[in-house]
């Protein structure tokens, strides 16, 4: 048989051209130590490059915890259960991929010389005690590479009590509170009380609350409360003010700028009394608020049986330490006086009997008694009990 020679060049280079690149791919895959340049984010739907992704941490998390992120954006940190793409080279014999030290998963059928594509998963570790490093071990050597692991964000289960008074304590529970450095109540910092664990921490409600939704901060991002906290109304017999004034009170005063509808510092709901004594010429200007029902009677004690009069009383920083007094049916001489206390509201409870025991309530009037003008003040939820 005649060979042809030419035919069997023909064939020798083909397998040569098509041997060098396996060569080539020996020589820098299997021989050379792994090395790592980068992270990226990686969305296996994706199919061109520079799509947006927004990155969200959670259904209900707030302020800057929606970010929008380019598609083939390094990162220098991962969020658990989130795809990504280890770039580099010399990876074809990887035995391990670890982060802080915890071996994790990596499909062989995606490996490649160049990349490894991982999935952080739910059960690595965070925080400030780990070692922040990416270790990939192959048949010739190992590398390590810094990349921390992000802290999830946290989240609200529930709270109690829901509703209670400034310096009542309230315990929130959820998931993910380690290292918490902030609690809000809408914008209002409250005081943490005690040391926070990962699923319960304690706050101190603080002065302004009327309604709002709690919020927790941790280096993972902000929660907030599925429900809001509020200011429990207080338990009265004969309602006087709250929002508005009740059936048969009317609103007036003297030497006072007086604004019932207003909404600055309410104690509860949207609106308080301001006022405002100015009148140089009275100093003792004040605000009443009269009685009389259909038949032009006023309120009668002992029918109603009630024994105190309550309210309260809010000042800003020029008020504090100020003074105001309350006195019913125009007995200035057994008036009972408040102090202010600037930013915080005070509740002040009054016994009728320190008010000259009437028998009948025709009218009550808060005055200033500081001894100098203007002085502002709020008052809230006035009542009886």
């Amino acid at each position: 048989m005649k060979l042809n020679i030419k035919f069997i060049y023909l064939v020798l280079s083909v397998f040569m051209v098509w041997s060098l690149p396996a060569c080539k791919k020996d020589a820098a895959g299997v021989k050379g130590l792994p090395t790592v340049t980068r992270v990226r984010l990686l969305s296996k739907t994706d199919t061109v490059r520079d799509v947006i992704h927004p990155i969200t941490l959670d259904s209900i998390s707030v302020y800057d915890q929606s970010r929008l992120a380019p598609f083939d954006s390094t990162v220098t940190s991962g969020r658990l259960g989130v795809q990504y793409a280890i770039v580099g080279a010399n990876f074809l014999t990887t035995k391990s991929v670890s982060f802080n030290g915890v071996s994790i998963y990596f499909n062989p059928g995606l490996l490649t010389d160049k990349i490894i594509i991982v999935t952080l998963p739910t059960t690595l570790p965070y925080g400030p005690a780990q070692s922040n490093k990416l270790t990939i071990v192959t048949k010739y050597g190992s590398v390590d590479f810094p990349f921390g692991i992000l802290q999830p964000a946290p989240v609200i289960t529930s709270f109690t009590p829901m509703s209670g008074s400034a310096g009542d304590i309230v315990t929130i529970t959820g998931t993910i509170f380690d290292n918490t450095s902030a609690v809000h109540f809408d914008t209002i910092a409250a005081q943490i009380v005690g040391t926070p664990t990962s699923t319960q921490v304690q706050v101190r409600v603080p002065a302004g609350v009327v309604k709002s939704y709690l919020y927790v901060t941790t280096p993972g991002g902000t929660a907030k409360s599925i429900d809001s906290f509020g200011i429990p109304a207080p338990v009265y017999k004969v309602w006087v003010y709250d929002d508005a004034f009740a059936a048969n009170w009317t609103f007036g005063g003297y030497s006072t700028t007086r604004d019932a509808a207003n909404k600055e510092h309410p104690n509860r709901g949207l609106y308080a009394i301001k006022a405002t004594a100015d009148d140089p010429a009275n100093i003792y200007g004040g605000f009443t608020v009269g009685y009389k029902d259909a038949s032009g009677n006023g309120l009668n004690v002992a029918a109603l049986g009630i024994t105190s009069v309550q309210f309260f009383l809010y000042g800003d920083v020029a008020s504090d330490g100020k003074t105001v007094q309350l006195y019913v049916n125009g007995a200035y001489s057994v008036a009972v006086q408040a102090k202010i206390k600037g930013g915080v509201y005070t509740k002040v409870t009054i016994p009728l009997s320190s008010l000259g025991n009437p028998t009948v309530i025709t009218e009550i009037a808060i005055q200033n008694v500081s001894g100098s003008v203007p002085l502002t003040y709020y008052v809230d939820d006035i009542g009886f009990f």
